[in-house]
This record gives structure tokens, sequence and C-alpha cells, in this order.
């Protein structure tokens, strides 16, 4: 079996900074067992150094039939797997074991970038998709999608209702305020419904403050912009901008310029100028919107 260990929240396990080759039975996962004592690099030689989840009991699950306090998370060991479609996923939970070996994320997100929105909201939100070579759908999430750490777009999205789903369909994810969020990778504006506000600031989403991985390809969002003039480009339906650039990189526009979000970016000589203050007459609205 070749492991390929990374620095991610997302599997097992840390510590590890390139590939490496280890065998495993060819059944690893299948049942409850600390796979990795005298298997994985950091569990091999004295027992009294090694990390403690080395001799944690886990096994692969089908994520969309664990019903845990603590949710299963996608295994990198074997990347390309998959199992009825969809990912490996891990759980030392069901097993009675102790996850210690992944970050556990709660359920609205890192401390430092909370998820907002509403539990339990009845009904559903449209969203309006561009699909591949131009064609166009309308699907529904449910009313509260975005408002807790979760792949969302794995039960509703077409792309990802196939045998072939990419990754990003199995990452979890939440809606934040850019202005509250203090963790490594900028949260982006949604693409889902792009006008939508929240407390009178752009939608933006994460998939950071959930403990994933953002493989979502939208060429249209702020992070793809690679200059001023193609970031610029980009506004929303009231004529006011929705990308800002820092001098360096494109961003969501609040990030850069709104009052609340100051300090958040750190910004160049080369920076764009700042746009009147029309976020100040919007109407404070909360939709439910992503991407």
């Amino acid at each position: 079996l070749s492991l390929v260990a990374r620095r991610t929240r997302a599997g097992p396990p840390s510590g590890l900074t390139s590939s490496v080759q280890v065998s495993y039975p060819a059944d690893l996962g299948a049942h409850c067992e600390p796979w990795d004592i005298d298997r994985h690099p950091k569990c091999t030689g004295d027992r009294d150094s090694q990390p403690d989840w080395c001799n944690e009991p886990w096994c692969y699950v089908d994520p969309c039939k664990c019903n845990l306090p603590v949710l299963p998370t996608i295994s990198d060991y074997v990347p390309e797997a998959r199992y009825h479609g969809t990912p490996l996923f891990f759980s030392y939970a069901t097993c009675g074991g102790k996850n210690s070996y992944s970050e556990v994320v709660p359920q609205i997100g890192n401390r430092k970038c909370k998820c907002i929105g509403l539990d339990n909201v009845p009904g559903s939100v449209k969203v309006n998709l561009e699909l591949a070579g131009g064609k166009k759908k309308t699907i529904s999430f449910p009313g509260d999608f975005g408002s807790t750490c979760k792949a969302w777009d794995e039960p509703v999205h077409p792309s990802c209702t196939t045998a072939d789903a990419p990754r990003w369909c199995f990452q979890r994810w939440c809606f934040v305020d850019p202005c509250e969020c203090d963790i490594d990778e900028f949260p982006k504006v949604t693409t889902y419904l792009p006008d939508a506000k929240y407390q009178g600031k752009s939608l933006y989403y994460s998939y950071e403050t959930c403990g994933s991985k953002d493989f979502f390809e939208d060429k249209k969002a702020c992070t793809k912009q690679e200059n001023e003039e193609d970031c610029r480009k980009h506004r929303l339906k009231n004529g006011s901008n929705k990308c800002a650039w820092t001098g360096e990189k494109c961003l969501g526009w609040e990030l850069v310029e709104h009052p609340l979000c100051v300090g958040k970016v750190k910004k160049s000589a080369a920076a764009s100028p700042a746009q009147p203050a029309a976020w100040a007459l919007l109407a404070v609205s909360v939709v439910a919107a992503r991407l």
C-alpha cells in the first residue's frame, strides 16, 4: 500500500513531510483494529515515545450511514480510492477509540472563524448553477444550508451525484463572516448567490474553518484573478466591487476595504483604491447562499 502522509487536518496524521511507502494488510480498515501500530513510521520503535493514536482502533466507514457525535473524516492513505463513489472515510469513534490523530473541528467551525446562519430552517433555497458547456440548472439546497460544517454539495449538486464525483463534493464547509475570521486561508465570496448579503457584507464561505481542503474550482472567484485589471472587473449587481486588489493578490472586497475588516489583510502601495462605502446603504439581510 502506498501511504502519502501530508500535513492535513482531514486525514491521518500530521508529522510527515514527504511521501513514503508503507506496507499494510490488504484488508486495511475493514474492521476495528489499531492498524498503525508497528506499521506507520511514527508508530514503530520505542512504544513510550509513540503518539497516542498509534494504539487506537479505527476502521473505514460509510459517512452517509454514520450517526455518531464525532464525524468520520477523509483518509489520505489512499486518496484516490472510492467506496460507492465517495472517498474513504475513517472513524475511531465507531470502534470506541479516541481520535488524537486529526484535529476535531466543531460543527460550528474553528473558534477563530465560526459558521454563521440559522439551524433547522424549513423550506429550501434555490440556487442557479452554470455548468460545463454553459448549461444552466436550478437546484434546491436545504433552508439552513451553510449554517454548520457539512458536505452540503454531496447530496444535491449535479457534479456530486456521479460515480466519479470530484473531491470537493465531500469536503465540509460553511458560511462565515470575513471580518470575524482569523485563520490561515482567507474565506471566499460565494458564487452560488453572489449578490446575497450578511449584515451588509457579501456572503463568504470557508472550507478551512471546517477542517477541510478547498478543491472547488471556480474561475470567477476573486482569488483566481491573477492581476489587478481582472480583479477589478468583477462587480455585484448594484455596481459595487466584488473583489479588491491588495497589491499582490485578489480577495473579496470586504477583506481588503470594509471598516470592520481593517487589519485582516496587509495592503501594499499598489493596492486598489477604496470604493465609496456603498455597503452602508444596503439593508441588512440574512440569505443562505454558497460559492
